[in-house]
């Protein structure tokens, strides 16, 4: 009689292996194979490049100081391997689907090109505490960006007490900063500090303090957000050093940042998610592409590149679509246009479309126009399967290929991708 007591095949680095499919594995056939394919696509060694820059891979598991009371990361505390097949396996089971490609992220710490730190009374500098909307956790360290995001924010604190400038107070809404925000583009070393407050406020001898220290920067920027959204968007923004955009590199494509407008949150994996809606839409050259929500043109530049598609690349944003337009130019696309309109409003009567909406996913007026437009394929690309789920349903199709990416290591949020057809 077979032992049902899991079979350890080894260790790496302190991380426990998978079950190695042994006869003595007791879980049910469909967790076995989630493994199977998880080490198939990373090979012992192969799972992560170092936090910082390193070719070697630290598998030990890392927990930061505010781990418990922090809600920035909730799985700090699981080895990777084990994060990544319990994403999976929930977001297969919402999606209904086998996801053929499953795509660990290159590194699990030191991820992030931005963050949006909040700045509370205190003054207090960090993230949301676990399970509150209004209270901060001021934090000393946090493993989602970079250690040099550590200094900037430790040595804003310090200016905000030196200068007798208020964080601000989300219930009350007064206070002078609500924001300090950082931008890195991990392929260029380049770097942005956007400080988002309700007042203007002095910056001169915060630069100075910059200037002074080791961690090499571009831009300060200044945003004014008198707003009741809670968001780190300003109306208005002063460069106090540099410009309002920093550039980045995904593979052979330079893209440029700016504080306004959403970028993936993960560069590390984006050039895997373009090559991944390239494979899907499987496009020959010269056909016709609708992209929607395409944002600065992330995708817009590897289908009009790679694919020798025609595109129209629609976004609501002003902001975005007019960094977008910039990014084709730097890119020197010629067969993209960007189109500044709600995607509700456009044309749907394409035979390829792409969707990449906000987490919230698609209206339901947009669900109702694609259903009538029936396009030959469908790509979605989504942060969230379980808006993912119901805008697939209400669509009347059905997921014929899924992608799973894990842009989220720590969290458990993961990016899918997925070719629709007809259900």
């Amino acid at each position: 009689m077979q032992s049902c007591a899991p079979h350890e095949a080894g260790r790496r680095r302190g991380l426990p292996l998978a079950y190695r499919d042994s006869p003595e594995d007791p879980r049910p056939d469909g967790l076995r194979d989630r493994s199977r394919r998880i080490r198939e696509h990373h090979a012992p060694g192969e799972i992560s490049r170092g936090a910082e820059g390193s070719d070697k891979t630290d598998m030990s598991i890392r927990i930061c100081k505010h781990f418990r009371e922090c809600g920035g990361c909730t799985y700090l505390d699981k080895p990777y391997e084990d994060q990544l097949e319990e994403k999976v396996s929930r977001a297969e089971k919402l999606l209904e689907a086998r996801a053929e490609e499953i795509h660990p992220s290159p590194r699990q710490y030191y991820y992030r090109n931005r963050m949006d730190f909040v700045v509370s009374e205190g003054p207090v500098i960090g993230l949301n505490r676990k399970g509150s909307w209004s209270e901060t956790i001021d934090i000393e360290e946090c493993l989602l960006q970079s250690s040099e995001s550590d200094i900037i924010r430790n040595l804003f604190r310090d200016y905000l007490k030196g200068h007798g400038i208020s964080g601000w107070n989300r219930t009350e809404r007064r206070g002078d900063v609500r924001f300090l925000t950082i931008i890195e583009g991990k392929f260029t070393d380049e770097r942005m500090i956007l400080v988002v407050a309700y007042n203007e406020i002095p910056l001169q001898e915060f630069l100075a303090k910059l200037e002074e220290g080791s961690v090499p920067f571009n831009s300060l920027l200044l945003g004014i957000n008198r707003e009741v959204r809670d968001d780190a968007r300003a109306e208005d923004i002063r460069a106090i050093r540099g410009s309002e955009t920093i550039m980045e590199r995904i593979g052979e494509f330079t893209y440029l940042l700016h504080p306004n407008v959403f970028f993936q949150p993960n560069p590390y994996v984006l050039e895997r998610m373009m090559r991944t809606v390239l494979s899907f839409l499987d496009l020959r050259g010269g056909e016709r592409v609708l992209e929607l929500f395409s944002g600065p043109g992330t995708f817009t530049v590897p289908l009009a590149t790679w694919g020798h598609a025609r595109v129209t690349a629609v976004e609501a944003s002003p902001a975005a679509a007019r960094i977008a337009g910039m990014n084709l130019k730097l890119n020197r696309v010629g067969s993209a246009e960007v189109v500044n309109e709600r995607a509700e409003r456009v044309s749907l009567k394409y035979d390829y479309v792409v969707v990449d909406p906000p987490s919230s996913g698609l209206s339901y007026k947009l669900v109702k126009r694609l259903r009538r437009a029936s396009p030959r394929k469908l790509l979605y690309i989504s942060c969230n399967p379980e808006t993912m789920v119901r805008d697939v349903r209400q669509l009347g199709y059905r997921i014929d290929r899924l992608s799973l990416i894990d842009q989220f290591p720590q969290t458990p949020h993961l990016e899918a991708i997925a070719l629709l057809r007809r259900g």
